[in-house]
């Protein structure tokens, strides 16, 4: 098997690119893409400014006829925001084509960069079931939605020259968002919807490489963390989940550990992997506030409906990159809670390395996880 980058501690092929990489490809092959896009952003905005100039003269109106017409404040505001509409069709479908360019030119130039064993579909996401089979949540999804599906391995299995077969680790992330959707009727009788967010982020489902039954979950104490961890194992009555002691005293203070077998529970957490678990989940990752302020002027409304998309990629204080693990039946489901919508930007947003960083970093991770966690190494092959 050809051995590529090597991990300096512990002597491993390593699959993940480094910034000096990533550094070297933007300026060679991702810059011209941006620019390009760039341009058509900014031909754009300069559309919105134009009719933005064109909304000014009605909103007064429209706010002379609220003060001096109250009973006829529904009328005014209804006629305005279709004028609006109206106004901003063609800024709207502009942007709509401009999100498809990046996904289609700059976002999947980039996943070829850092694997060109990974394909890429937008529209789709990974399953429901998979989400349902880590096991993670007490609650199962009845609403479930998601994007950016990018699935494919890494490694290889050709036989070297010295007749040792390589191993390849299959793997599939993408974006999903896992909400609870309960039906209950308010004071004056009528249906309303209470919906509560079981999990937003990133799934990924990778081959392990360790051949194993049953069920395993690692998850952060619950210090402050409101889920609700079930009992027994999904779909397998009469299997029940039960806490194990590890060794390893730091990894138990930050992680609650359960599963049907207590043998391949340490079958699987070695003291080493333990150890690289660790440290993939307490890795400082960069979390940007997301911004949640109201607008005061219509200047800033308009500004907050043109970037749609753009600041919801900013995760809130409260998500931190909650990192969950399952192992179940030969696989990992790694499940990284960031509160944030990724892949995504709004008019506002400048297409330019800044951007095509944070969506590195996002796919990267996937790389950094077989690295880290060491899914690649064949004396775990399950042949």
């Amino acid at each position: 098997m050809k051995i590529g980058k090597q991990d300096a501690t512990y002597q491993l092929e390593r699959f993940s690119k480094t910034q000096a990489e990533f550094d070297e490809h933007y300026e060679k092959d991702l810059q011209p893409i941006a620019e390009k896009l760039e341009e058509e952003r900014q031909k754009t905005m300069s559309l919105a400014k134009e009719q933005a100039k064109k909304l000014i003269i009605p909103a007064l109106v429209a706010l002379a006829m609220i003060i001096f017409f109250d009973g006829f404040r529904i009328y005014v505001i209804a006629a305005l925001a279709a004028y609006g509409a109206y106004l901003f069709k063609d800024v709207y479908e502009q942007r709509k084509k401009m999100r498809v360019k990046i996904k289609e030119q700059l976002l999947t130039a980039l996943i070829q960069f850092l694997n060109p064993n990974f394909t890429y579909k937008p529209k789709s996401y990974v399953h429901r079931n998979q989400f349902i089979k880590s096991n993670i949540f007490k609650d199962d999804p009845n609403r479930y939605s998601g994007d950016d599906l990018i699935k494919g391995f890494v490694g290889n299995d050709d036989v070297d020259a010295n007749g040792i077969k390589g191993t390849k680790t299959e793997l599939s992330f993408s974006e999903i968002k896992a909400e609870k959707v309960e039906k209950y009727k308010d004071k004056n009788g009528k249906t309303q919807e209470r919906v509560t967010t079981i999990f937003q982020g990133m799934i990924f489902v990778v081959d392990f490489n360790k051949d194993f039954e049953g069920l395993t979950t690692v998850v952060p104490k619950q210090k402050g963390l409101k889920i609700s961890l079930p009992r027994f194992l999904s779909g397998e009555k009469g299997r029940r989940l039960e806490e194990v002691e590890l060794e390893d005293m730091e990894f138990m203070d930050k992680f609650t550990v359960r599963t049907t077998d207590q043998i391949k529970a340490r079958y699987i957490l070695t003291p080493g992997f333990m150890r690289r678990l660790y440290e993939f989940a307490t890795k400082k990752r960069e979390v940007q506030p997301q911004n949640t302020q109201k607008p005061e002027t219509l200047k800033e409304a308009v500004k907050v409906g043109l970037n749609v998309g753009g600041d919801q990629r900013r995760a809130s204080q409260d998500a931190r990159n909650v990192a969950y693990f399952s192992f179940r039946d030969g696989k990992m489901y790694f499940l990284l809670s960031t509160g944030k919508e990724h892949f995504e930007s709004g008019l506002l947003t400048p297409i330019n390395k800044s951007l095509v960083q944070e969506y590195y970093e996002d796919i990267n991770k996937s790389l950094e996880l077989v690295d880290e966690l060491n899914l690649n190494l064949r004396i775990w092959s399950k042949e």
